[in-house]
């Protein structure tokens, strides 16, 4: 009678263990499903929303890049530039006013008349400063107003000891050792470290042997201006 009382109660106990580890396990098994669920339904939303996102965009947004590779760039020539020599003429009115002529600043501004203010002109081509400057006359001072630019034939002066002293075109972007290379280089009795750059009334010396180190020296020039190259004092 007594082996059949411990016999039950080691038969309850295990049956409690049993119990007790399947509890354990169904447990694990819902936790695990859980967090399954829980890590397919964010990826889900993630997707979703950068689906979302892109279908949201600008077809136009999208293909940015190869658009912007298509657009042409304006030449640089065809930019006005400080030193740009320019006449304003004005049509559409019972009286016009008479044509104004200017020179860029070398700050880029000009300050056309009876608008008593500077404007940018520097770096806008021929067909946008006229459309602006009938912004600014149209209306604050005239009812309608017609604005006509010309620009006078550019060129630069190279003269002095080199080889092919002349009158250049001013074609774009060039620098005061391009300007001599382009009027033959230097003679054999210049003095590269003393070359003058006249600009109006102001006059400037370039060292040309620096600025082959140092291109920051070789400083640009602009339509009208005048390059003088020295002899070698012997």
């Amino acid at each position: 009678m007594l082996n059949l009382s411990i016999k039950f109660i080691i038969m309850n106990y295990e049956a409690r263990l049993l119990v007790k580890d399947l509890m354990f396990r169904s447990k694990t098994i819902v936790y695990w499903c859980c967090l399954f669920i829980a890590v397919f339904y964010l990826t889900g939303c993630i997707n979703n929303n950068a689906n979302s996102s892109r279908q949201s965009q600008n077809p136009l947004d999208v293909q940015g890049s190869d658009e912007e590779q298509i657009i042409p760039e304006v030449p640089s020539s065809d930019l006005l530039e400080p030193g740009n020599p320019i006449t304003i003429s004005f049509s559409g009115l019972s009286t016009v006013p008479v044509p104004f002529t200017c020179r860029i600043r070398e700050d880029g501004t000009i300050t056309p008349p009876y608008l008593n203010k500077q404007i940018k002109a520097a770096g806008l081509t021929i067909g946008a400063l006229e459309q602006f400057l009938e912004k600014e006359y149209v209306p604050k001072i005239y009812r309608t107003i017609n604005v006509t630019i010309r620009t006078a034939d550019r060129f630069y002066f190279v003269g002095g000891e080199v080889r092919q002293p002349s009158r250049q075109p001013y074609i774009g972007r060039i620098t005061v050792s391009q300007a001599i290379q382009s009027a033959g280089d230097f003679t054999d009795f210049a003095d590269q470290r003393k070359v003058r750059v006249f600009r109006g009334a102001k006059v400037q010396i370039v060292d040309c042997k620096s600025a082959l180190e140092d291109p920051t020296k070789d400083i640009l020039i602009y339509p009208g201006d005048r390059i003088v190259v020295e002899s070698k004092l012997f």
